[in-house]
């Protein structure tokens, strides 16, 4: 509870804090009481004039501290019985996991070993073959590992009787079989029969206490799932009731604060209306008390800042466009290839075609982890595997990977590598991410018929860089853009609808560069293209 000021020398004014959940565009409000000079004791004249005809306006305060404290209480009891009901939920999970169904899959597993363990067992028998007895030991080198493992997983008496018997009939099972093959070779015609049917009655009593445990697993399973469907049940009860009372208590107060600031509050309401409709604009001339009023400013500043973030989406969406388009059309035109015979006859260049729609596929899982990887950048927080590797296979890989995109446009791809290069330290997984992305972009850039150059040089700036050039022919990129291609959500306008720089791409590809101590920077003309570099530190 706030302690209200003394009446003398003291001026009192409410001030507005607001919060906003972008997930319901739903703004929440918060008045709190904040003075010009120190706060002095709490009298009994106070008292007086908060419950007499005093003007000093803290009734609404109290009623929303009130209420919010008695939701978040609800929310509080229902947060924390809900984590004691997930526990014991993933408690259940995490054993019919690891217990329960890891048993069940032994179990099955043994009686299929155990069941081709018999057959080459009566394979050697008939045509003794040292092959078949080979694998016959083999396979129980396999069918003892399995065992063990199970063995740990037995709990309860009944699990490890089970488990014992079915051991112990294993061991007899195998020592009958050695005491057969010895026999067999004393005397050809020993007695086959008699040891067929002991073999035979060892291997079902195993098959049947291998079901039992499976059996019992499968019960308890049945039984944490049941149990925890319950648990489940009883939260969801709980849920609705505790959410159903916050919304009461809710309605209530807000039905009882309405009534003095009923017109202000539906302005702000028809705005936040307007925003989920994506109308964005600010709140002009309310007359409210300054409570109110300090609140509309705070919503013209959110209204102004999600407007931002509606600008961020869009750019957003372009950038997973625009980093999905390179992989998804050289798969196509991979595929395309394959489907048209263009190699035929080469089958090491079809192999080849497939690995690429390979690697394009695996990359569209990973573009999601791209997107946070410049989080991680910005916040000095990505970890590189940095090693000294040749550069020049990298930068092969990258055009091998590309090139269905450039025989499609026609555009020539040309390599310049200096006679020796030097091993740089890097990151090959990311040098390879920037150079797919400068390659995609002067291929998407460049007009049919057009060329890709790519150039190292060996440079020398205080010590040794590699300096890596990747050149197009296409329309070039304006002057005083040539800086702004660099940082994130930049759309740079072009004659055609086309765009450079679009999204994350180049950004990433700048936080690559100086996370390896380089340099990164473009050059353009207008009609004659772009030259995109970079530095390497030796």
């Amino acid at each position: 509870m706030l302690n209200p000021c003394c009446n003398t020398g003291v001026n009192s004014k409410f001030a507005t804090v607001r919060s906003w959940d972008l997930r319901s565009n739903t703004p929440g409000i918060s008045i709190i009481l904040v003075t010009s000079d120190r706060l002095c004791p709490f009298s009994p004249q106070i008292v007086t004039k908060l419950t007499g005809t005093g003007k000093m306006k803290l009734t609404i305060l109290k009623r929303l501290i009130f209420g919010y404290a008695t939701i978040m209480l609800l929310f509080i009891f229902l947060g924390g019985y809900i984590t004691l009901q997930l526990n014991k939920i993933n408690r259940f999970v995490r054993e019919i996991s690891e217990v329960d169904g890891t048993t069940i899959d032994l179990t099955e597993r043994l009686s299929d070993t155990l069941f081709t363990q018999v057959g080459f067992e009566k394979k050697y028998l008939i045509s003794q073959d040292q092959d078949f007895y080979q694998k016959f030991w083999d396979i129980m080198k396999n069918l003892t590992q399995d065992m063990e493992k199970l063995e740990s997983l037995m709990i309860t008496n009944e699990d490890k009787k089970a488990f014992l018997e079915a051991t112990q009939f294993y061991q007899n099972y195998v020592s009958l079989f050695r005491e057969e093959v010895q026999a067999m070779q004393q005397d050809p015609d020993y007695p086959r029969r008699k040891y067929q049917e002991g073999k035979e009655k060892l291997v079902d009593q195993i098959n049947e206490r291998l079901r039992s445990l499976m059996k019992i697993a499968r019960s308890n399973r049945d039984t944490k799932i049941h149990e925890s469907g319950q648990m489940s049940q009883h939260a969801l009860e709980v849920t609705y009731i505790t959410v159903g009372l916050a919304i009461i208590i809710s309605i209530l107060i807000s039905f009882y604060n309405t009534r003095s600031i009923n017109r202000p509050i539906l302005l702000l309401q028809k705005r936040t209306k307007d925003i989920a409709k994506g109308k964005f604009e600010e709140i002009r001339d309310i007359s409210s008390p300054p409570e109110i009023k300090e609140l509309a400013d705070d919503f013209n500043l959110m209204c102004e800042r999600l407007k931002e973030l509606d600008e961020m989406k869009i750019d957003f969406i372009s950038h997973v466009s625009h980093n999905l388009r390179t992989p998804l059309t050289a798969i196509k035109e991979a595929t395309g290839m394959l489907i048209e015979g263009t190699y035929a006859d080469a089958p090491a260049k079809q192999q080849e075609l497939l690995a690429i729609t390979e690697e394009e596929c695996e990359r569209l899982i990973d573009s999601v982890n791209r997107i946070l990887d410049l989080s991680r950048m910005e916040a000095k927080m990505m970890d590189y595997q940095l090693k000294e590797s040749d550069l020049l296979p990298v930068i092969q890989k990258s055009l091998l990977k590309l090139a269905p995109i450039a025989r499609r446009k026609k555009i020539d791809l040309e390599l310049k590598p200096p006679p020796a290069l030097p091993s740089p330290k890097i990151d090959v997984e990311r040098i390879s991410q920037l150079m797919e992305n400068l390659i995609g972009n002067a291929l998407k850039f460049s007009s049919e018929g057009g060329k890709v150059v790519l150039s190292v040089y060996i440079m020398n700036y205080g010590r040794q860089f590699l300096e890596v050039a990747v050149a197009d022919t296409g329309r070039g990129i304006p002057k005083e853009h040539l800086e702004r291609i660099f940082d994130k959500f930049k759309r740079i306008e072009r004659g055609r609808g086309t765009d450079r720089g679009t999204g994350l791409g180049l950004s990433i590809a700048k936080h690559i560069i100086a996370d390896h101590g380089g340099k990164i920077w473009a050059r353009s003309k207008l009609g004659e293209g772009s030259t995109f570099f970079f530095t390497l530190p030796v």
